[in-house]
């Protein structure tokens, strides 16, 4: 493992808000995410990476876009620390189909890179694909060519660093949030961010 990289894990929204959960609510986001990002930190320093949190708290900043601009600055701060050479940013979600508050049947891993991003986001983001489809978690719909999908999405525009965005199955399909709901469905995400992580490292 390269000695001196630096890891900012992203949580996702905050329990303050609102429409981030499944449609009989028993599922939340905020609560998954946070969860998973404390089984993949403790691996991941274990392999000598420094790794940070951007907002670990269960509420974050209210409106989103205070909340975003605040990631943001967070982690190109850490970049003006550390480099942002050796930095790499992984924001950690989990999709959804709609957001009328019924279950759906989208299914699946997808992993996203800002329009103009680095070459660096667009290798981890088609190792975070790749490894995902060799586990069983390609779902049910059609995956890019290039293993990637590009979306504008504020905090993989505004940080400095490389940057990928996983969207870890759908929130909104009862197969997926019964999978996500258990140990071996936390320590399945968490297992496959650690290991595309380290691939990215790998001397």
């Amino acid at each position: 493992m390269s000695p001196n990289k630096v890891i900012i894990l992203g949580t996702a929204h905050g329990s303050n808000v609102p429409g981030k959960c499944s449609p009989d609510q028993k599922f939340r986001e905020y609560r998954f995410s946070r969860d998973v990002v404390a089984l993949i930190k403790p691996r991941l320093e274990a392999e000598g990476l420094t790794v940070f949190v951007d907002m670990p708290a269960d509420e974050v900043p209210a409106p989103q876009g205070t909340e975003l601009r605040l990631r943001c600055k967070y982690v190109n701060g850490i970049c003006a620390r550390f480099g942002k050479e050796n930095c790499v940013y992984v924001s950690i979600h989990v999709n959804a189909a709609g957001a009328d508050g019924k279950w759906h049947n989208a299914r699946g891993f997808s992993v996203f890179v800002a329009p103009l991003c680095s070459p660096v986001s667009t290798r981890l983001a088609t190792t975070f694909c790749e490894l995902a489809i060799s586990r069983g978690l390609k779902g049910n719909r059609a995956i890019p060519t290039v293993r990637h999908w590009k979306a504008n999405y504020y905090v993989l525009r505004n940080t400095l660093c490389p940057a990928v965005l996983t969207e870890n199955l759908f929130q909104d399909n009862r197969d997926d949030v019964e999978f996500l709901s258990s140990q071996a469905g936390k320590e399945t995400i968490a297992t496959l961010h650690v290991d595309a992580i380290k691939s990215l490292f790998a001397k």
